[in-house]
């Protein structure tokens, strides 16, 4: 599987739980569970993107700023969400923004980087590994309870400040 195929693949994984969530009862203990699993995703496709996808297109610095910017908005809506308790009155509305924030920079990621822009200078064999790779540490990422932890511990912490 190439890269372009994990990261919409993995768009679709975030998006689905982002519907999951709205459909469930809010404050329920399953729209809590789902948005764990989010928070979990999330942060698998940001460190996938950081560490492995932006650097291998490097030579597109604008669009990597931009993207590196959008990651930068989302994570700060979500900091707003995180400090919105689901039982508090104006949290749906805080849900819908952050939803709205996720979906759109998913969208300009596949609309601007998936094909890699020319300026990149990536071939189809690099892009192929590269996948390859970003498969493997989703899988990794997942499976990991460390980084569970880790990620509902800086949810947590958000949450308290």
């Amino acid at each position: 599987m190439n890269a372009y195929d994990v990261l919409k693949e993995h768009h679709i994984v975030i998006k689905g739980l982002g519907r999951k969530i709205s459909d469930a009862p809010v404050n329920s203990e399953e729209r809590h569970a789902l948005f764990d699993d989010l928070l979990i995703e999330l942060d698998i496709h940001f460190r996938i993107e950081d560490d492995l996808y932006y650097p291998a297109l490097k030579q597109a610095s604008k669009l990597i700023a931009v993207a590196h910017a959008e990651h930068r908005q989302v994570v700060d809506q979500l900091s707003v969400l995180l400090k919105t308790p689901q039982s508090a009155p104006g949290y749906e509305d805080e849900w819908n923004s952050f939803k709205t924030v996720l979906e759109a920079h998913a969208d300009e990621e596949e609309r601007d980087m998936i094909p890699a822009p020319p300026e990149a200078k990536i071939t189809d064999a690099e892009i192929e590994e590269l996948g390859v790779k970003m498969a493997a540490k989703i899988e990794q990422y997942r499976g990991s309870a460390i980084h569970r932890l880790r990620t509902k511990g800086r949810a947590a912490l958000v949450r308290a400040l």
